[in-house]
């Protein structure tokens, strides 16, 4: 049935219908380039859809526009629905004079409607529930369920019903609307890229180590990168690069349960690892082939290829660096003693065999039927291809460091005192642990006596490793001499 257009207009106006006149049509993005930061917050890598503003990623897209000579309104949609609207550019070459002249950002559209508004200005057909078309032609406009369509004549249709797509359509996540206008120089196709930040993206490593079983200390290093996309909208194929490092957000934006994963189709290749380089005083990945992202969705893919590598395995109680105190006045006081007792921690060490970005590392030994067992999980700082890793997966069970006082004597400023750590193994196995202490009562200080004798010294620590028998234990007894006689006086 055709409608005068005025009959039309009018029965569009009284139920509210937003008309596209003097506004262009939604353009949809030729391609996407995502530039994705570092983000460690927990939330942003929960499965689903909802409103985050952890991460943080820029929005590159290329889009082509038809423009008339003069001033024009440009309706942009599909934006992440968290975008940072203060930074939004739409950037035409600048030989084209096209020129910027104002923003403004709509708030996001849900549902079938927002879909359909994207396939505005695009020739569809509407038939209803018997199936007959009722109309064909361009989609002007969308208002719930009803359609406003041309037909080849010029005629515009008010109409309900099933809607055909053409072919090849892509439709987008709704998300975040914006109305950009432009003063064109003269008529024609213009291509013109889209810049701007969003909140809801982020990325982060994920490494698994998976020890090898028996004495020596060997293993497998995987590297991933989890991506996260709550931005409010998909992106299609995009082409992505991680951006590693401490980068500082913009002020309002956050920088920075298991994952669900999308799987690669079964007969699809390994995808090949990033291609790594340098971005001013950061690394950067870009992945080898373009990815989407659906809303709500987490995604892993490699990092790096697995690597082989060896480790050490130590126990150690105490730490090695001193707390950094030391007392105006000598501590001469007997009740300041503290009787230290625990399990040594476990430490595993390697040399990184790529660059390291933070993240977190969990590690993995087989057990008697050979099947992987997680044994704890330890942070990663950023870490340089050759810089030293050490990994706290947790404490040594079966193993034990208690220390206790064997002796006090005070002469004048001259203070004695006897210490002893005790270590007990109660496993199966000799075992190595390494132990540390700083002598701390006052800056003068002297060994006087140690059984067995210290591996390392220096101005302010002490360091032992003894070897502790299968069910068994070892003792660690030393004498310590403070002399206190440069001592400024009390105040």
């Amino acid at each position: 049935m055709r409608t005068p257009l005025r009959t039309l207009l009018t029965a569009a106006l009284s139920c509210g219908l937003v008309l596209v006149a003097a506004i262009s049509r939604a353009h949809a993005a030729d391609s996407t380039a995502l530039t994705i930061y570092p983000a460690q917050q927990q939330d942003l890598f929960m499965p689903g859809d909802f409103a985050t503003q952890s991460g943080y990623a820029l929005v590159h897209q290329q889009r082509t526009f038809t423009l008339h000579a003069g001033m024009q309104t440009l309706t942009l949609q599909g934006l992440a629905a968290r975008l940072d609207a203060s930074a939004l550019l739409l950037q035409f070459p600048a030989a084209s004079d096209v020129r910027f002249a104002g923003l403004r950002v709509l708030p996001p559209v849900h549902g079938v409607a927002a879909l359909l508004q994207q396939a505005i200005g695009a020739k569809v057909t509407v038939s209803n529930a018997q199936g007959a078309a009722l109309v064909s032609g361009i989609l002007r406009a969308v208002d719930g369920a009803r359609l406003l369509v041309e037909d080849a004549s010029g005629a515009l249709h008010l109409v309900s019903g099933d809607v055909a797509l053409p072919a090849g359509l892509k439709l987008g996540a709704p998300g975040q609307q914006a109305q950009v206008s432009v003063d064109a120089p003269h008529a024609g196709s213009y291509r013109a890229e889209l810049v701007y930040p969003t909140a809801g993206l982020g990325w982060r490593p994920d490494y698994a180590l998976m020890l090898n079983s028996g004495t020596s200390c060997r293993g497998t290093l995987e590297a991933r990168a989890t991506l996260a996309n709550h931005s409010g909208t998909r992106f299609d194929d995009a082409h992505i690069t991680l951006l590693a490092g401490t980068v500082h957000a913009p002020a309002g934006m956050i920088a920075m349960g298991t994952p669900r994963l999308m799987a690669a189709p079964a007969e699809a290749a390994a995808p090949a690892p990033p291609a790594q380089s340098g971005l001013g005083d950061y690394r950067s990945y870009r992945l080898a082939v373009p990815l989407s992202l659906a809303v709500g969705a987490v995604v892993q893919v490699p990092l790096y290829a697995p690597h082989n590598l060896a480790c050490a395995h130590a126990a150690v109680f105490g730490d090695a660096m001193p707390p950094g105190w030391s007392p105006q006045q000598p501590d001469f006081n007997p009740d300041n003693h503290h009787a230290e007792s625990g399990n040594p921690r476990i430490e595993i060490t390697f040399t990184a065999p790529q660059n390291l970005p933070s993240g977190e590392a969990r590690v993995y030994l087989p057990d008697a039927d050979g099947s992987l067992q997680f044994i704890g999980a330890s942070g990663i700082d950023n870490a340089r291809k050759g810089d030293r890793v050490v990994l706290v997966p947790g404490n040594a069970y079966a193993l034990k460091v208690t220390r206790s006082r064997t002796h006090w004597q005070v002469d004048g400023k001259v203070l004695t005192e006897g210490l002893r750590y005790t270590l007990s193994n109660t496993s199966r196995s000799a075992r190595t642990i390494t132990v540390y202490t700083h002598p701390q009562r006052w800056r003068e200080w002297m060994l006087l006596h140690s059984a067995p004798q210290p591996v390392a010294r220096s101005v302010d620590t002490l360091m032992w490793r003894v070897r502790v028998p299968a069910e068994g234990s070892a003792n660690i007894d030393y004498t310590l001499r403070y002399d206190a006689a440069d001592a400024p006086a009390p105040r």
